[in-house]
């Protein structure tokens, strides 16, 4: 990485206005000779998310990765994309772990009692509305 490529580095892209604002930036860097974008073979079939850029200062290889929906995206070297993606990969499991671990052996007990509450709310109900009903007959 040299002088030229450093600064546009993006571990993520806070908004889509964000993503658009570095995308004219990248734009401007390719036009003024300092990025290339390099295209695959079956790159042009399928339509990617990612797009790959090379400096032509020092040859370093980036990924831009596309800001779509709840997906920041980023642009960093190709090095660092791999290193990023186990870490996001391992952050997710870790919180669907999280999520999925604590859950109490005692669940369905718990399910029964709310069921049977709500069955006895509306006998309850039943029953006042039965009275009314004869009261007035």
């Amino acid at each position: 990485m040299c002088e030229h490529c450093t600064p546009l580095t993006a571990k993520n892209f806070s908004s889509q206005k964000d993503f658009k604002t570095f995308e004219k930036v990248l734009e401007t860097k390719c036009v003024e000779g300092t990025f290339v974008r390099v295209v695959n073979a079956n790159e042009t079939e399928n339509k990617s998310l990612e797009d790959n850029y090379q400096c032509t200062f020092c040859g370093t290889d980036w990924v831009l990765s596309i800001d779509e929906g709840s997906w920041r995206g980023y642009f960093l070297p190709v090095e660092g994309v791999t290193v990023f993606e186990d870490h996001q990969t391992n952050e997710t499991n870790s919180r669907f772990e999280t999520f999925q671990g604590k859950r109490s052996k005692n669940c369905g007990c718990c399910l029964g009692m709310i069921f049977l509450f709500i069955a006895l709310i509306l006998y309850l109900i039943y029953s006042f509305a039965s009275f009314v009903i004869d009261l007035f007959v």
